[in-house]
């Protein structure tokens, strides 16, 4: 088998590693955030309040894993309606817009993306709509609208390892838009970036060779 063959066979895979990663990323984001912002807000919120919050969050993560979101669509719209500051709302509508995703309803997606940017209790959340929301437009091939929504991630406040997902998305965006130096400039910088995941640091590696021949 040719190298070429075997590179093409490990792009996929890798392919397939990063789009897992995306709910991973989720997930594992989500529940580093709930951790720090959930306290405040049980602390803030009527204890009611926050327990049904976190009630409906646990019940739609279930469901999502069992590929049956749809089934509480309705008690997750509610809650980002009568609680959108909770963090657990933000989580909710994350998934929401995951589930249109899928289906190939953009519009909805989008939707949901754009309420998390605006509603999150905190950047780490909000990173992941953003990321999203770019992913979204490149394959829409709406890349203006993908540049601006990049544009507007605070990367100052970014942790090294959300500095990676980063700039390997500005690379997706770049090579989309056949800027080639632009992306071979970003992808780089996810391989000089050591707390970027290893999955990531061996698809840019890849994604660079591919250019270079």
């Amino acid at each position: 088998m040719s190298r070429y063959e075997t590179d093409e066979e490990q792009v996929a895979a890798l392919k397939s590693w990063w789009k897992k990663n995306g709910t991973q990323l989720l997930s594992g984001i989500l529940v580093i955030v709930l951790a720090w912002t959930g306290w405040t807000y049980w602390s803030n919120a009527k204890l009611a309040e926050s327990m049904n919050a976190s009630a409906v969050f646990e019940v739609m993560q279930s469901k999502q894993q069992q590929g049956a979101l749809g089934d509480v669509l309705r008690d997750g719209l509610k809650l980002m309606e009568e609680q959108p500051s909770s963090p657990y709302s933000s989580g909710v509508a994350l998934m929401i817009a995951k589930h249109y995703f899928e289906e190939g309803n953009m519009d909805k997606a989008v939707e949901n993306y754009n309420w998390v940017v605006e509603n999150a209790p905190g950047q780490a959340i909000q990173f992941i709509a953003q990321l999203r929301l770019v992913e979204l437009f490149i394959q829409k091939k709406e890349f203006a609208a993908a540049q601006t929504t990049l544009s507007t991630v605070a990367t100052d406040s970014l942790s090294p390892a959300e500095k990676g997902n980063y700039d390997f998305q500005a690379a997706e965006l770049a090579l989309a838009e056949g800027e080639i130096e632009q992306a071979k400039t970003a992808l780089q910088k996810v391989l000089d970036n050591n707390d970027a995941p290893q999955g990531l640091h061996n698809l840019a590696r890849l994604k660079l060779d591919d250019l270079a021949g």
